[in-house]
């Protein structure tokens, strides 16, 4: 009886904690809601209502050269199954094509059509659990951890991505990508999920043959972060980016036939701080360390000047071409050849090597693959967009307001709980998809916040002392971890609001986010100017911010993303319809595939020539799992 006691009071306290926990959550968050109400002018201040027809019809004719355009829209599936000792694998990117043109009374999406099956890229995989590290493995201070379920994300990310690239080259007509992903965010993750590897130089692509040479470990190391555009001043010359800025420039200059440079001369060329000259001697000793880039004729003890190796302006096309052969292998596996084991070409089949391509190869592929759809964005003017539903950023509300009151370029009136600040949601589509519901009087939609550069996500702001107070359209920053901010105008991102009721303000789709390239041209610098103490030196950073003018882009992702949010499906209202499609489709496929392969494994087991079930059973756990689920089915 006393035990019985002693459980109804654990009970009981366990129920009171619970609810006390909910009670303070929720008045909390009916605190920050209510606070918003009072906020409208402030949340107005990042807020950009409608868009406008004319401009974005006149942006497509600049931009595509013509008003009726071609687009794919894509997305992915994946999936993991085990039959016995195999871990089975699927990942498939799947998309609808259509045509937009341009008019005056806005853009009009025409019909959606289904790409077709050549155009789409899918793969089963299948692995042997002791083959699983092989692909897998990820070693930290624990040891070497084994982890399949990476695989099968990680693979749908870079057929998608792959399929984008694949679907551009093979037709020229196409002038839209939709995609289903985060294009800042993914880079700068991969950028630095690969690093170790190619470190230890470990990556299945590093000796690849391709038309235009051997893929060295250089190519690999300068694919993963050189991806210039002088129009847009890229790669800028500063702290971790100067060693990158000075191989750009050494490239350009032997193409231009110039073999030789002295430092100081580089330093100025690149526009770099004249403090950082010592930098930028030992960062390229200690590349050329690593990788032997420089001709040692002039990269003497006693010598100040400089000059590249013959091949090093290769680097892209030799990376690019071995991701591509690398997708087509595994997308359009060879028979009896295996979608992950990749075979060197070699002297006959003794000779071949073969290596398997790992889930931190697929990383480094699928990077790859963004800066593909980048460069096309830039040369061929192709608009990337990437829209993502769901998000848990953050630096609109808690770094890019504060830097922008830092520069004297906004002033919040907040409220009595949080006078100059919005109030504290945790992330900043809570904030404004709250905002919108609360002001739904004031807040119409269609709406977009500003344009801002992707690199404020690796910024914190930072208060100037009093003897050095802010200027005006100026703010001092850090970087939010080891005090290293992310390469500049490469990428920007917008929140978006497409649709609400015409019956009930209060009744709206969800807010988005998109990001998409930086075009030159159209995306120009000069609003804001943040300075970054990097050691001792004071770097500068003009980062992409249209909060004073808006770009002429926008206004065409807005009629675009508008005129296809608005099909009555519950589900797609307020999103985007051909992709909803792209999800249906592959969810279908998905469908189809796995019943096919599993059928096929089932098929195989039952015609194998041993009788024995537990001789493929190694682990005692399946065998008592299939014992037990034998038992169940019986009673």
């Amino acid at each position: 009886m006393s035990q019985n006691n002693s459980n109804n009071d654990d009970d009981d306290r366990l129920i009171k904690l619970i609810q006390l926990s909910t009670r303070n959550l929720m008045s909390s968050f009916r605190n920050k809601t209510e606070s918003l109400s009072k906020c409208t002018d402030d949340i107005k201040l990042l807020l950009c209502e409608g868009y406008d027809v004319k401009t974005a019809k006149e942006t497509a004719e600049k931009l595509f050269g013509r008003q009726k355009v071609s687009f794919i829209a894509i997305d992915g599936t994946e999936s993991q199954d085990k039959q016995l000792d195999m871990l089975i694998f699927y990942a498939g990117a799947f998309g609808y094509t259509g045509q937009l043109e341009f008019v005056k009374g806005g853009c009009s999406c025409g019909e959606i059509l289904e790409m077709g099956n050549v155009a789409n890229v899918s793969t089963a995989v299948p692995i042997h659990e002791e083959d699983a590290s092989n692909v897998v493995a990820e070693t930290t201070n624990g040891g070497v951890e084994v982890d399949p379920e990476r695989l099968p994300p990680i693979l749908m990310q870079f057929a998608e991505y792959y399929m984008a690239v694949k679907s551009l080259y093979q037709n020229p007509d196409l002038k839209l990508v939709i995609l289903d992903r985060t294009l800042a965010g993914e880079v700068g993750h991969l950028m630095w999920s690969v690093d170790e590897m190619l470190k230890e130089r470990k990556c299945a692509l590093q000796g690849m043959e391709t038309e235009f040479g051997i893929v060295s470990p250089l190519d690999l190391e300068l694919a993963r972060i050189l991806q210039p555009n002088d129009k847009l001043q890229i790669p800028v010359a500063r702290s971790h980016l100067l060693k990158y800025a000075a191989i750009n420039k050494l490239i350009s200059l032997m193409e231009n036939g110039i073999t030789s440079i002295s430092y100081v001369e580089l330093l100025r060329k690149i526009d770099a701080k004249p403090q950082r000259l010592e930098k930028l001697v030992k960062d390229l000793a200690k590349f050329n360390e690593l990788f032997s880039i420089l001709n040692e004729d002039t990269h003497a003890s006693n010598s100040d000047s400089i000059a590249i190796k013959q091949g090093v302006k290769d680097y892209w096309q030799r990376v690019f071409s071995a991701v591509m052969m690398a997708g087509c292998h595994i997308f359009e596996t060879p028979e009896n050849k295996h979608p992950l084991i990749y075979e060197e070409s070699g002297d006959g089949d003794v000779n071949k090597q073969k290596k398997w391509i790992t889930s931190t190869d697929l990383e480094y592929m699928t990077l790859i693959m963004i800066y593909a759809l980048v460069r096309m964005a830039w040369e061929k003017n192709v608009l990337i967009i990437g829209l993502i539903k769901d998000t848990a950023a953050a630096e609109l509300s808690k770094t890019i307001v504060p830097v922008l009151q830092n520069a004297n370029k906004i002033s919040l009136s907040g409220t009595a709980g949080c006078i100059g600040r919005l109030p504290n949601f945790n992330t900043d589509k809570q904030l404004l998809q709250i905002a919108s519901i609360t002001n739904g009087q004031s807040i119409k939609a269609p709406w977009r916040t500003f344009e801002f550069d992707s690199c404020f996500r690796t910024i914190a702001p930072t208060v100037a002392a009093k003897s050095e107070p802010f200027k005006n359209n100026e703010a001092k920053v850090k970087g939010v971890h080891k005090n290293v901010i992310s390469a500049e105008r490469m990428f920007v991102k917008s929140y978006i609001q497409l649709w609400q009721s015409e019956n009930d303000i209060t009744v709206r789709s969800h807010v988005f986010t998109y990001d998409r390239p930086c075009y030159p041209g159209f995306d120009i610098q000069g609003e804001l100017l943040l300075r970054h103490l990097d050691g001792n030196v004071e770097e500068e950073i003009h980062p992409i911010i249209h909060f004073d003018k808006d770009c002429e882009i926008s206004h065409l992702v807005m009629d675009i993303l508008c005129s296809m949010a608005l099909e009555i499906i519950p589900e797609a209202l307020g999103h985007n319809y051909p992709l909803f499609l792209a999800d249906k489709k592959a969810k279908s496929i998905l469908g189809q595939m796995r019943s096919a392969y599993l059928s096929t494994v089932a098929l195989e087991l039952a015609n194998s020539e041993f009788d024995q079930q537990v001789l493929y059973e190694q682990k005692f756990r399946d065998f008592r799992s299939r014992i037990e689920n034998s038992r169940r089915n019986k009673s």
